[in-house]
């Protein structure tokens, strides 16, 4: 469900070596800082593999997958949409949605909760439905500097572990649409 445009905006390539595709992870100058794999065989813990994993290794994740591809769509709408992993930016995407990022993880880190906060524009935390935005301190203080809202699904339209793009368009944008300001 990912469009060929959107691949080739953000450089998605298969890996046949690893049986992954691998993504470029860049800083907000567009530089890249590191390469992202994703499994794409079903059967990736039985053959031992990470659904995820980085080329190199990360001290601490110091950027926002997607910010530098879509900065100027963040700026002009002064929002940005934030979900945890890359394919949800990808899926976004193909659906003429460009003002998201990707934390790569299911929490805020201080670096990544400064960029923001640098931003200026309202943030809106579209993680996957098992994570709890309210434990995390790090939003808690970037909601000192912007508005900070989130995306709830407080009508069971998703799964357990699903991100709010998993189900098709149509419950992302009722999602978005029913999105709350933390206080």
């Amino acid at each position: 469900g990912i469009s060929k445009e959107t691949l080739d905006k953000f450089q998605i390539r298969y890996d046949r070596i690893s049986d992954r595709l691998v993504y470029p992870i860049r800083n907000i100058k567009g530089e890249i800082v590191n390469i992202g794999g994703r499994a794409v065989n079903a059967k990736w813990k039985e053959k031992g593999q990470k659904k995820y994993c980085y080329f190199y290794s990360w001290g601490s994740i110091d950027t926002l997958y997607g910010l530098s591809d879509n900065i100027e769509n963040i700026k002009k709408k002064r929002e940005i949409i934030l979900f945890e992993g890359c394919k949800s930016v990808l899926i976004a995407d193909t659906w003429g949605v460009y003002n998201t990022s990707a934390l790569l993880t299911s929490h805020l880190n201080r670096n990544q909760m400064k960029m923001l906060a640098k931003l200026g524009c309202r943030v809106i935390f579209a993680l996957d439905k098992d994570v709890d935005i309210s434990d995390d301190k790090n939003i808690a203080i970037l909601k000192r500097y912007v508005n900070v809202e989130y995306i709830m699904d407080t009508k069971g339209l998703l799964s357990a572990k699903d991100s709010p793009v998993d189900k098709g368009e149509d419950v992302f944008i009722e999602l978005y649409r029913t999105r709350k300001k933390l206080k």
